[in-house]
């Protein structure tokens, strides 16, 4: 059962990987619309809206825009100081659908959006003390249209995916400390899995001895070499060589006769 549940959460990864690297599949796009990377923020202190968008690059668009029904007109600009035009499509309750574009008697006629550069609207009247924008659309020139709606859905796919990938993480390091842990119980208990115990528990004075000394024991031992050529590329001279295979062996002694005392008492106890 606790296989198959972190299978299950491995298996994750793929519909993660999907949602977020990819942008269609066989030519229907997962999320709809153009990421023009919209965001509107109210600036109290000249009464307008300050509009920015990030759409990888320059952008021919013109914008409707959801706002209180409070202000009778608008106008508005770029921060490069290009003219727009704003007009009212329709009322919707307590607010109303304004229209963002060129500075033409041309209905929905697009404006040029430079990159990095903002979109600034006022109200005339300037009674009010903020504005705020409830829904929003962007219609790009050359790309499907973008909204409020639709940048919502991206984001909360976008969560999902991120949750999908980190349980799918969790799978898999359930995975990997299963294996290892079967790995361990699974290796029989034999003479030789003792003594490299032993080995690795073995100490020097430092780091480096400490290596020299497990190298020494692991060759000879383990491998059967003899001692002249293990002690060979050690980059020690001949008497500091005889010293620590000297301390390596009484050290070492001391440990497997202590190992073998205790043993022999437990079993003693049969």
């Amino acid at each position: 059962m606790m296989k198959k549940l972190r299978l299950i959460l491995i298996v994750l990864a793929a519909p993660a990987v999907i949602l977020l690297g990819l942008h269609e599949i066989g030519g229907t796009p997962i999320f709809k619309g153009y990421d023009v990377g919209f965001v509107w923020q109210p600036d109290p202190s000249n009464v307008r809206l300050a509009l920015t968008a990030d759409p990888e690059g320059n952008m021919t668009c013109w914008l409707r825009l959801k706002v209180p029904a409070s202000s009778p007109a608008f106008t508005a600009e770029t921060s490069t100081n290009a003219r727009l035009r704003v007009y009212r499509e329709r009322f919707q309750g307590a607010d109303q659908w304004i229209a963002v574009v060129k500075d033409s008697q041309v209905p929905q006629e697009k404006f040029d959006w430079p990159s990095g550069a903002m979109v600034f609207v006022y109200p005339q009247d300037k009674s009010l003390s903020s504005l705020t924008v409830n829904d929003w659309y962007v219609f790009p020139s050359n790309k499907n249209f973008d909204s409020s709606d639709r940048a919502k859905w991206r984001k909360t796919w976008f969560h999902v995916s991120i949750v999908l990938l980190l349980l799918s993480l969790i799978g898999a390091i359930f995975e990997a400390v299963e294996k290892v842990r079967k790995k361990e119980t699974d290796e029989p208990f034999t003479p030789q899995l003792c003594m490299q115990l032993l080995i690795h528990a073995m100490e020097g004075r430092n780091p480096e001895e400490s290596e020299r000394i497990r190298s020494l024991l692991e060759k000879v031992l383990m491998q059967g070499v003899p001692l002249t050529d293990a002690l060979a590329p050690v980059p020690l001279n001949a008497v500091q060589k005889q010293q620590l295979w000297f301390a390596t062996r009484g050290q070492f002694r001391a440990r497997l006769a202590f190992l073998i005392n205790e043993l022999t008492r437990y079993l003693s106890r049969l």
